[in-house]
């Protein structure tokens, strides 16, 4: 497990009694640097921005606020606490102005700092991430690419709410809308120190899923040679993300809601109770079938995100291109800039089945086909095996619920393997699963 991490304070005042007083106070729970004066002040802060600065009012060299102005300037800016022993209501009022977090008088009470340090301290964190993950929201693509109206603005608003908390989220939408992508943003701003692994529950064979899950000691079954790591062992203090939840199979999930319910777990073939802590986060395409425990669903459907097709987001379709261009332009040093306007109107009118991964296939090709700083899209590229794959088919009136999945799936596999030029990988990584799965599919279907 990691270290916790201790923020590092700044402790600026000219009397070196205090100062030391203050450090050895200070030092079991931060780390702590000291300067006398304006000019050393300046020097540690440039060789090293510090959480937070004890700021006194009165140096040598000048006045200690007159340093508000230049820590303010760093980014992120630190906490600053001003502190002096000749307070007046227009000194306080002029050091809040300027950017101080309070302003205190001396003798400092020591345990009253620390708490307000530590509320400062979290709040400024808390700052930190969401101004990193605003920034990266404006980097990558979808789903987080949007206009900031509608149904995305309030998932977004909604996830960033509870991400530092450990509820268990369960993420719907149909295939392509960016589940996964949901599930590491949430990781990402949960402060957990583990990783987040994930499995995809419709991708493996059920009976693999549960020696991946709670792996397994050597000689647990045949074919066992070494002990082997499970999923949830490897999740320990981080995200657990279970993709097409839906699909465990009734044994696994009796022993996966003893997890959830009790905190423990065996590896196949141990006798040994093994504690897991790992915050579950589940996404599911389509609803759950009645086979699905219900006292499950109630542990794993803690906070619901419902994920909106793109054919209900289309404000959001510029943005997403213009996001995948530039991704496109990269990945295939190209200079694309845009696409024309007819193109423009087309995909705004498409139904993309496939959703925002179906659109980011489309441009990626168009980019890599380009000669110029324009793309064109036509009809062709989005019929003729990129048009929608549940109207390929004939009438299914009548045709059992099994059979007609299935055929549904075969056109969806045929359709992402015309999307992308019959590139396994790719088709495989369009579909969301992975490529031993897409190989069994291909086989199944004849494909």
């Amino acid at each position: 497990m990691a270290r916790r991490y201790k923020p590092s304070i700044l402790i600026i005042d000219d009397e070196a009694n205090f100062r030391e007083s203050l450090q050895l106070a200070l030092e079991d729970s931060y780390i702590i640097r000291a300067a006398a004066n304006i000019k050393s002040a300046l020097a540690a802060v440039k060789e090293s921005t510090p959480d937070a600065v004890l700021l006194d009012v009165r140096l040598p060299d000048g006045e200690g606020t007159d340093l508000l102005s230049e820590l303010n300037k760093l980014n992120p800016a630190p906490v600053t606490i001003v502190m002096t022993a000749y307070a007046t209501l227009d000194n306080a009022v002029g050091a809040l102005k300027q950017g101080a977090v309070d302003y205190l008088l001396k003798p400092i009470e020591i345990e009253k700092l620390k708490r307000e340090l530590d509320i400062y301290l979290e709040n400024r964190s808390l700052k930190k991430k969401l101004t990193d993950l605003d920034r990266e929201i404006q980097k990558i693509a979808p789903p987080f690419t949007t206009t900031g109206q509608g149904k995305m603005k309030e998932i977004v608003d909604k996830a960033r709410l509870i991400a530092p908390h450990d509820i268990p989220v369960l993420i719907k939408g149909e295939t392509g809308t960016g589940k996964e992508k949901v599930a590491k943003w949430l990781h990402s701003l949960s402060g957990r120190e583990g990783d987040m692994v994930a499995i995809n529950c419709a991708a493996l064979p059920k009976d693999i899923i549960e020696s991946e899950l709670f792996g397994y000691a050597r000689g647990a079954f045949s074919g066992a040679v070494s002990n082997k790591e499970g999923l949830i062992e490897k999740a320990e203090g981080g995200t657990l993300f279970l993709d097409e939840v839906g699909e465990l199979s009734e044994g696994v999930q009796a022993k996966f809601l003893r997890v959830l319910e009790e905190g423990v777990y065996y590896k196949l073939g141990e006798t040994v109770e093994r504690k897991a802590s790992f915050r579950l986060i589940s996404a599911t395409n389509g609803e759950f079938s009645g086979r699905f425990r219900q006292d499950l669903y109630y542990r794993i459907n803690g906070i619901t995100l419902e994920l909106p097709p793109l054919r209900e987001r289309r404000e959001d379709i510029p943005l997403l291109i213009s996001a995948f261009i530039e991704e496109a332009d990269f990945s295939y040093n190209k200079t694309v800039k845009n696409v024309l306007p007819r193109s423009l109107d087309l995909l705004m009118k498409y139904s993309w089945p496939g959703n925002i991964r179906e659109l980011k296939w489309c441009i990626s090709r168009a980019v890599a086909l380009s000669v110029g700083e324009t793309i064109e899209i036509d009809q062709s590229m989005l019929n003729s095996g990129f048009g929608d794959p549940c109207t390929q088919d004939d009438d299914l009136t009548g045709v059992p619920f099994k059979e007609a999945m299935e055929r549904l799936e075969r056109n969806y596999i045929k359709h992402a393997l015309a999307i992308t030029n019959d590139n396994k990988t790719e088709a495989a990584e369009y579909l969301g699963i992975s490529v031993r799965a897409l190989h069994y599919k291909l086989k199944k279907y004849s494909l």
